[in-house]
């Protein structure tokens, strides 16, 4: 959920007067607050996604005070600005080089008459957000008791009342990494509005799980894959609502996925067999067929501080070639010979048979998935 500046604009049907001279583009930027501000040097305090009102009160007749005012609000990263004509600053004041400015950047600029007091839009628009907030976080929480807690119909019906109903499709994106913070989610609120898709967004531990009605565009994709360091996992197209907690713990999964590997974006479907050990509701056939595999193995490499396990993993790897394993290990070929007899001694299988072979190559697999758990736990 969001409010964009396009809908503060549009509420009462404009009743502010309020005259949009530049920045269209950015209309759908997300507005977190809204706030008068007549001191530039104020801009470092502001918070992100603020919409700013003026008077141009400290602009003492400068001509360039506004250019610099914008600029500051730019870097502060607000979303729009409304400059109060009328007083201290007039419409003459905004400049065709000011206003282009403003449509580079798709910064909302508008002016509103003196006429109309300050006190009464900031109010009509702080309440409106507070609104909005006070909604949002409802929704926030029926979303996680649904998506990671309880799944009741009472929890089903508060989601219907902000639009999501039984039929999907729905995907599940979960969103990690030192850009994951309250600018990115601003960001994204904007960015989404942009798409005029349906969507909801939110913080859910050291994440943001971010839920779409519908595919997955490939705007978003590009968009979110361009935030430097940032890693996203996908989950799977849950076709009803009731499935979308599936398809946001198998986006935690890719995202877990996703951090071992340094990628920045994975697909849960992609994960091969691992996307099968992961759907599992538990691990105990995983363990049973891990232990009768390398249980003895294991051991023996613990015990003697060997590493026989690494180089069968390795072998299997390369497909039984004994000079590859070599070259993976930077061992030499008859090293890796005896290492393998010895392994075969110790597991219930025999490599020369194709199945069984697989069998084993299973199990070191499972094993990974069991060290990936324990270091994402």
């Amino acid at each position: 959920m969001s409010l964009s500046i396009y809908q503060l604009y549009k509420q009462d049907e404009n009743k502010y007067k309020l005259n949009l001279l530049a920045g269209r583009q950015g209309l759908s930027h997300d507005v977190a607050w809204v706030q008068v501000m007549e001191d530039a040097d104020y801009g470092s305090f502001l918070r992100p996604h603020a919409l700013i009102f003026t008077t141009g009160l400290a602009s003492h007749g400068d001509p360039h005070w506004l250019e610099g005012f914008v600029e500051s609000l730019l870097d502060a990263d607000a979303s729009g600005l409304v400059v109060n004509t009328g007083k201290y600053l007039f419409a003459s004041d905004i400049t065709a080089a000011l206003k282009a400015r403003c449509e580079e950047a798709a910064f909302p600029l508008f002016t509103m008459p003196w006429e109309v007091r300050l006190a009464d839009i900031t109010q009509s628009f702080l309440s409106s957000l507070f609104l909005m907030n006070r909604e949002e976080y409802r929704a926030i929480t029926a979303w996680k008791e649904f998506l990671f807690g309880v799944r009741g119909s009472s929890v089903l019906s508060e989601l219907a009342l902000t639009g999501w109903k039984e039929e999907g499709p729905y995907t599940a994106l979960v969103l990690s990494g030192p850009d994951a913070d309250a600018s990115l989610l601003a960001d994204s609120k904007s960015f989404l509005n942009h798409l005029g898709l349906p969507y909801f967004i939110f913080p859910y531990k050291d994440t943001l799980v971010l839920l779409l009605k519908g595919g997955l565009p490939a705007d978003l994709v590009s968009w979110l894959k361009a935030h430097d360091r940032l890693m996203t996992g996908q989950g799977l197209t849950a076709p009803v609502l009731k499935q979308l907690p599936d398809s946001c713990r198998q986006g935690q999964q890719a995202l877990v996925w996703a951090r071992l590997h340094h990628r920045s974006w994975c697909y849960f479907g992609a994960l091969g067999a691992y996307a099968l050990f992961f759907s599992q509701p538990d691990d105990q056939v995983l363990r049973v067929l891990h232990d009768r595999a390398l249980g003895d193995l294991l051991a023996y490499d613990e015990a003697h501080q060997s590493s026989l396990y690494a180089t069968l993993e390795a072998y299997l790897c390369h497909d039984g070639s004994l000079k590859g394993t070599a070259a993976q290990l930077y061992t030499h070929r008859n090293t890796v010979a005896y290492r393998i007899h010895k392994a075969e001694k110790l597991i219930p299988y025999d490599l020369n048979d194709w199945e069984q072979r697989f069998t084993v190559f299973l199990a070191c697999h499972i094993h990974r998935y069991f060290e990936i758990l324990e270091i994402s736990s």
